[in-house]
């Protein structure tokens, strides 16, 4: 079993204002939506192709609005360079180089309150990669949807 802690940083007024910055940014752009995606009615699709489920297919509308939101709340990309979401609903975050290691665990946790807002009631990853290629793990956050504990386990 992986040992998770809770992440805790001794941070100085200008890392506060940088991580208030990035996540007051997130929050607007998710609060206010202006998602560029295309609706999915006009999304090109194989005939032969047989539509998913409302649910299943809601769900995946509610991931791309998500994505465009977080994309759009940092249009330079200077702290995510690309964000993703796989089938189990995880996020995947290829961090600027820039990007302190010590502000990561904050980061995560604000993108963690994010999806909880977002996709209510479900146990959620986000997973941080630095920008390489292929992207290397660096650290992995977690909510608990019961408890709601967030934790965040770096890679050694």
């Amino acid at each position: 079993m992986v040992n998770a802690i809770t992440a805790h940083c001794a941070l100085d007024a200008g890392d506060m204002r940088e991580i208030f910055r990035i996540g007051f940014a997130v929050s607007l752009a998710i609060y206010l939506g202006g998602c560029d995606a295309p609706p999915a009615s006009s999304l090109p699709q194989a005939q032969e192709r047989v539509s998913p489920p409302r649910s299943e297919q809601d769900l995946r509308e509610r991931q791309i609005a998500f994505l465009n939101r977080i994309r759009d709340a940092d249009p330079q990309q200077r702290t995510i360079d690309r964000a993703l979401l796989n089938e189990q609903n995880e996020l995947g975050l290829v961090l600027d180089r820039t990007v302190q290691m010590d502000k990561i665990p904050i980061l995560m946790r604000t993108m963690l309150a994010q999806m909880a807002k977002e996709f209510p009631g479900q146990d959620l990853t986000v997973i941080a990669y630095a920008p390489m290629n292929p992207p290397r793990k660096i650290g992995t956050a977690r909510l608990n949807a019961q408890t709601r504990d967030m934790t965040y386990t770096p890679e050694a």
